[in-house]
């Protein structure tokens, strides 16, 4: 890989939260951008902001992570990555005996499945083309330990940090390394605060720092885990959860 040339970052779930946050943040270091995003306003706004603001190239994809031909699509336009960052995913708080088989196979294919797919994709580019990349998949304190009404949501986090596992020992020996960030509650918006007041202050009783994780922090670890500084870091999660699995 030459050293002066420009990397390219792919990150799903791009439109707003943790996804958009970790888009700025690599586009403030000077990263090309491929932007996968659900909702195309998001993609319009998102577009017209970074190219105001920085001096990169990116492209945003409208599609729905459940399609087969989106992710083909995706194969076929994307040639290279540096960076593949994994963060689409949707939740379901049903109680278990209520959960739908639609609902498992929707989880399951977007939470595990096109995830699974993506990094495959990816990785095989990144060997072929010798590059020493990073594959890095937002999963939740909910892929270590269990909680009420979280099911399927548990099964599949709980099944990403396993396969990050199983693909950083396959991919090691090319230079490309897996991992996992896990936040617990992160503040996406100030209304929440408001808005679901009572809720946040039971989840808050729970972590031991009595403090959220934002949008920005977690932005910051997963650019931290693509650097030089993380060159030996495979394998493994970053817990961002205030102590909340740390014990009772």
């Amino acid at each position: 890989m030459k050293k002066n040339r420009k990397k390219i970052t792919l990150i799903t779930g791009a439109g707003r939260g943790i996804g958009r946050e970790t888009a700025k943040k690599f586009a403030e270091k000077g990263h090309d951008l491929y932007l996968l995003v659900h909702n195309k306003l998001h993609a319009e706004q998102i577009s017209k902001t970074f190219k105001r603001k920085y001096k990169i190239k990116i492209k945003c994809f409208v599609g729905d992570l459940r399609n087969k031909s989106f992710i083909l699509k995706l194969k076929k336009q994307i040639f290279r990555v540096d960076n593949l960052i994994n963060n689409a995913a949707i939740a379901n708080t049903k109680y278990f005996l209520d959960v739908k088989q639609r609902e498992v196979d929707d989880l399951m294919q977007v939470n595990l499945k096109s995830i699974f797919n993506l990094s495959q994709i990816f990785a095989k580019k990144m060997k072929s083309q010798k590059t020493q990349g990073t594959i890095i998949n937002v999963t939740s304190q909910l892929g270590h330990v269990g909680a009420y009404n979280r099911s399927i949501f548990c099964m599949t986090k709980f099944g990403l940090e396993g396969l990050t596992k199983a693909m950083a020992m396959d991919l090691g020996k090319y230079g490309i390394r897996v991992n996992t960030v896990s936040p617990t509650k992160t503040i996406v918006n100030q209304e929440e605060r408001t808005k679901t007041r009572a809720r946040l202050n039971l989840i808050r009783s729970k972590i031991p720092l009595r403090r959220f994780s934002t949008v920005k922090q977690i932005a910051e670890i997963i650019y931290f885990l693509t650097t030089d500084a993380a060159m030996t870091i495979t394998g493994t999660s970053i817990i961002s959860d205030g102590g909340w699995t740390a014990g009772k």
